[in-house]
């Protein structure tokens, strides 16, 4: 019995022992195969590893972006930076004139305050006629004021018109705002989608072995979709966002600087919050477009 139970017992060390030896061996192997493929100057070539792939992103300037755009295309984003400069020029114009219209209102009611209704009656309205706060505005028709500070609703017509030859004119800029720079967009990111499904093609097989067709096919749709968010009717509005941001200091500095002056105290801490907001968006895009990426290459398989 014991003799039976020591058999086993070696014959199991002997199997652990085989297995342990030629679990060694195979290190042997491999650790002598990379010492190969670490000596041959071919070797990357031959044997392309995933650590050479994963390369860090490599970031590009912002004129490359429209290393693909045609003397149309800039001449179309041309056009549009015209067009958003003008809107932005418009928009403080649009709130001074606003400004105006509602001190017409306010200087009318102090005024109507500090009218001697009693002479105003004898002065300009017939005879016996009771002229009070109360029925003031309707009495415009019967009492013929001529003083140019009594014409309430000629003041309010002239504001009100400003008003909206501002906003049509408005209505024009920002559509050419828009129409040029998302046409030049289309045509830049429609070259970008050409020359990379080109640049695909050309690839060796050993290049579809590490990145799945799923991926591709997301850089192909999601990641130049980015590029024509970014260049598109953005880059438009940064431009009227800094036209009315110079233009808005001038009027203001202009119709009252020490008001100015209080609000350009809060301007460092809007540009810091900005410059943050700015990072954390971009970090969060990149790792947005990884993830549709990895998820793109899942759902192909």
């Amino acid at each position: 019995m014991s003799d039976n139970q020591d058999t086993k017992i070696s014959n199991n060390n002997g199997d652990i022992t085989a297995v342990y030896y030629n679990e060694i061996i195979d290190e042997n192997i491999i650790s002598s195969n990379e010492k190969e493929n670490s000596n041959d100057p071919n070797s990357a070539e031959r044997l392309p590893t995933e650590e050479k792939h994963k390369k860090s992103a490599e970031t590009v300037s912002f004129g490359s972006l429209f290393r693909y755009a045609t003397t149309l295309d800039i001449i179309y984003m041309l056009v549009g930076t015209i067009g958003g400069l003008g809107n932005g020029v418009l928009l403080p114009i649009m709130v001074l004139v606003f400004g105006d219209l509602l001190n017409t209102f306010t200087d009318r009611s102090t005024e109507l305050c500090k009218l001697n209704f009693t002479a105003l009656a004898i002065t300009y309205c017939p005879p016996g006629y009771q002229l009070t706060a109360s029925n003031y505005l309707s009495s415009l028709s019967i009492c013929h004021f001529n003083q140019t500070s009594f014409d309430f609703q000629s003041q309010i017509q002239k504001q009100v018109l400003y008003l909206v030859v501002l906003g049509c004119i408005g209505i024009v800029v920002g559509y050419i705002q828009v129409l040029f720079w998302s046409m030049a967009a289309e045509r830049q990111t429609k070259a970008i989608r050409k020359k990379l499904f080109q640049s695909i093609l050309r690839k060796e097989i050993v290049y579809f072995d590490i990145h799945k067709a799923g991926e591709l096919n997301t850089k192909l749709t999601d990641d130049v979709n980015k590029i024509h968010d970014g260049i598109g009717d953005k880059i438009g509005s940064t431009s009227q966002f800094i036209a009315a941001f110079f233009t808005g200091f001038i009027l203001g500095f202009a119709k009252g600087w020490k008001l100015t002056l209080v609000i350009l105290s809060i301007s460092p801490l809007l540009f810091t919050s900005a410059v943050l907001f700015s990072k954390l968006a971009s970090g969060l895009t990149a790792m947005e477009l990884k993830a549709y990426g990895k998820a793109g290459a899942i759902a192909e398989e």
